[in-house]
């Protein structure tokens, strides 16, 4: 009986292990971080990919200036005349969150893209015709790095 017992417990607990690291690999998500410098502003697009599908799933994208070191608009209300109509753009699309800070001596602006959950029609007003509904169509990670590096971008490890 007491044998049976051990069996039955060392049998339970390995198909508790198996189910656990069944269910955890399925979950798990890589990130991939993209930085570019360029005339007074600090751009990191972070990605969130499904790395066995190489399939990115979302990106997040923050983007620091300094309002002295911007090439034409200088000031912080000129900032703001430039960004709020763009950033109008944004509200009530479902998948995206964007967001402006205006600090004292630069502004953080961070949009977020959740491709799995994106209203293709309505961000096609942000993103442009050329994107492609990320439901019909997988965004490799591969690709999107190569597309990083081309554009001037260096991943940060």
């Amino acid at each position: 009986m007491r044998k049976l017992k051990n069996i039955l417990l060392s049998v339970a607990m390995m198909l508790v292990v198996i189910l656990s690291t069944a269910c955890s690999g399925k979950g798990s998500n890589a990130t991939k971080t993209f930085e570019k410098e360029k005339n007074g502003m600090k751009t990191t697009v972070t990605y969130t990919y499904i790395e066995s599908e190489d399939k990115v799933i979302k990106q997040t994208t923050k983007l620091v200036g300094e309002y002295a070191k911007l090439p034409s608009t200088k000031t912080k209300e000129a900032v703001q005349k430039v960004l709020d109509p763009i950033a109008e753009k944004y509200k009530g699309i479902k998948g995206i969150k964007h967001s402006i800070d205006y600090q004292d001596d630069k502004f953080v602006e961070e949009t977020e893209i959740d491709y799995e959950n994106l209203d293709y029609e309505k961000s096609k007003t942000v993103l442009g015709k050329n994107f492609q509904d990320p439901a019909k169509t997988k965004i490799s990670m591969k690709k999107t790095e190569e597309m990083m590096s081309g554009q001037g971008y260096t991943e940060v490890k």
